[in-house]
C-alpha cells in the first residue's frame, strides 16, 4: 500500500522496473498516459522532499478564503524566499511556526495564537528583536501568496504594543560614556582565561568605523577589505542588494591601523607551524587565510547570531542592541556637519550617479572624505575614555612604514586641533550653554 507521504495532489512517487532512483509521476489527461520525471535520488525521504517541491512549482494551491499554513510557507519559500540572502532566517521562522502551532490553517492564527508563539519563543531564550522578525517573515509569506489567491483572508498581525513590554526607541543613541563602557567591557580580561573577548573588540571598532548593521559585520571577510585604497566592500560578490543596502565605504585612519594589526594576527595564525607568514599587500591573501576568511571570529569560527552583543551589553551595563551604535554614528555625522549626501551613501541609504559611474566612484581619492574625517574624530573622542589604546594611538608595535594600511591612513585628512564633542554624546549639554560647539 502506498504511503500517503508519497503523494502530493496529482503527483506521486514510483519506481520504474529495476531503476534505483525514485520518479515523480502524474497522469496526463490529454495523452492518457503517465508522465514521469526522475528525482535523481534513491533515498525515499529526499525523494519526498523533491516531490513536494515539484508539486509546489507546477501546481498552485486552490483559490479559497483559507489555506493550510504549511503549504503557504513552503510555497513562498520554494518560489521566492530561498533565493534571498535572508533564506536561513525564513527557514527558522517556518520551523518555529510549524513546530509551535502545528498543522493549522491561516484562519486559525488569531491574536491568542500569535501571543502563544511569542511566549513560547521567549521561553526558548529568543530576544524580542528575533521574535519580531519571526512574525514578520510568517506574514510576509501569507501576503506573498495572497497575490495569486485574492480570496485568501489573512488575520491581522499583532502589533508591537500588544506584546512588547517596552517599545524600542528607533532614534535612541549611546552617549560617549556608554560607547566607552562597551569598549572597556571588550578590553577587560575575562574571569575565565579559556574565553576571549577579542571578537567583541573587533565588532565595536568596525561598528563605529562603518556604521554597518551587525549582520554585515559578522559576515565580513578579508577579501572585501582593501587597505591599499582604504575601502571596505560590505556587500559580497553575488549577493543581491536588498532595501537594507550594504555599500562600499571608506576606512578612517584608526580603523585602518586596527585592520592592519588584525590582518597580521590572522595571517600569522593561518601560516603553517614554524614558517613565517608571507607578506601581503592591501587585502589579505586568500591563499593565507583560506580557512579563516572572516574578519570577526570566535576561536576561528564566524559568529552565527547577534547573541554576543547581548552578552557584551550586559557586561558593560548598557541597554540597547547593536543598531544603536549605527544610529549613534549617524547622529555624530549630522552634528559634525557632514553633508547628508555623503552620510547617506556611507549608511547605505542611497546611491548616487549612474550604474556605470557607481562602479568606480568609491575608488576616487576624495570618496567620502568628510565622513572619514568625522569618524576619526569619534575615535579620538573615545580614545580618552577607553582603557585599551587604539592602534593608531600607541607609539609601540606600530605597523611597518611600508605597510599599505599606514599609507592609506596617511592619505586621509586627519582631524586636527581640539576635538569637537557632539551635544548628543554629552549628557546635560545644549547649544544654549555653549558646550560641545565648534
Amino acid at each position: 500500500m502506498q504511503d500517503e507521504r508519497d503523494r502530493v495532489g496529482r503527483f506521486f512517487l514510483k519506481r520504474l522496473g529495476s531503476a534505483k532512483y525514485w520518479y515523480i509521476a502524474w497522469y496526463e489527461a490529454d495523452t492518457r498516459q503517465t508522465a514521469v520525471v526522475s528525482t535523481g535520488t534513491a533515498d525515499r525521504d529526499s525523494a519526498r522532499q523533491a516531490l513536494l517541491e515539484y508539486a509546489l512549482r507546477h501546481e498552485r494551491p486552490a483559490v479559497g478564503a483559507d489555506a493550510q499554513l504549511a503549504e503557504v510557507l513552503q510555497t513562498y519559500y520554494i518560489h521566492y524566499a530561498q533565493h534571498l540572502p535572508s533564506a536561513p532566517a525564513q527557514r527558522a521562522a517556518q520551523r518555529d511556526a510549524l513546530d509551535l502551532w502545528g498543522d493549522v490553517n491561516v484562519s486559525a492564527l488569531t491574536r491568542k495564537k500569535q501571543l502563544e508563539l511569542v511566549t513560547a519563543l521567549r521561553e526558548r531564550g529568543l530576544s524580542d528583536w528575533t521574535i519580531d522578525g519571526r512574525l514578520n517573515r510568517i506574514w510576509a509569506a501569507m501576503n506573498w501568496c495572497k497575490r495569486d489567491n485574492k480570496d485568501l483572508v489573512i488575520p491581522e498581525q499583532i502589533r508591537a504594543e500588544d506584546w512588547k513590554p517596552v517599545l524600542v526607541d528607533r532614534d535612541r543613541t549611546y552617549s560617549l560614556e556608554e560607547l566607552a563602557a562597551l569598549f572597556n567591557a571588550a578590553a577587560a580580561r575575562p574571569e575565565n582565561e579559556r574565553y576571549t573577548r577579542e571578537h567583541w573588540w573587533r565588532f565595536l571598532v568596525l561598528a563605529v568605523g562603518t556604521a554597518s548593521r551587525e549582520a554585515a559585520l559578522r559576515e565580513l571577510t578579508w577579501d572585501r577589505v582593501d587597505l591599499r585604497i582604504g575601502r571596505i566592500q560590505l556587500n559580497p560578490e553575488g549577493r543581491r542588494q536588498t532595501k537594507k543596502r550594504r555599500p562600499t565605504i571608506v576606512i578612517a585612519p584608526t580603523l585602518a591601523a586596527e585592520l592592519a594589526a588584525w590582518r597580521d594576527e590572522d595571517v600569522a595564525g593561518a601560516a603553517p607551524s614554524g614558517k613565517a607568514p608571507p607578506k601581503s599587500h592591501g587585502a589579505v591573501g586568500a591563499h593565507v587565510l583560506r580557512g579563516a576568511t572572516h574578519v570577526i571570529t570566535y576561536y576561528g569560527k564566524p559568529l552565527a547570531t547577534r547573541e554576543f552583543f547581548d552578552l557584551l551589553a550586559e557586561k558593560a551595563g548598557v541597554s540597547g542592541g547593536p543598531n544603536v551604535i549605527r544610529h549613534t554614528v549617524r547622529t555624530w555625522l549630522a552634528e559634525d556637519g557632514v553633508p547628508d549626501s555623503e552620510a547617506d551613501v556611507f549608511m547605505g541609504h542611497r546611491e548616487e550617479g549612474s550604474p556605470t559611474g557607481r562602479r568606480y566612484k568609491h575608488r576616487r581619492p576624495e570618496y567620502l572624505r568628510n565622513v572619514a574625517d568625522s569618524i576619526e574624530g569619534l575615535y579620538e573622542a573615545l580614545a580618552g575614555l577607553v582603557t585599551r589604546s587604539f592602534k593608531s594611538h600607541v607609539t609601540v608595535d606600530q605597523p611597518a612604514p611600508d605597510d599599505p594600511a599606514v599609507r592609506a591612513a596617511a592619505t586621509m585628512v586627519r582631524r586636527r586641533g581640539e576635538i569637537r564633542v557632539c551635544n548628543f554624546l554629552v549628557p546635560g549639554t545644549s547649544e544654549e550653554s555653549g558646550t560641545g560647539g565648534e
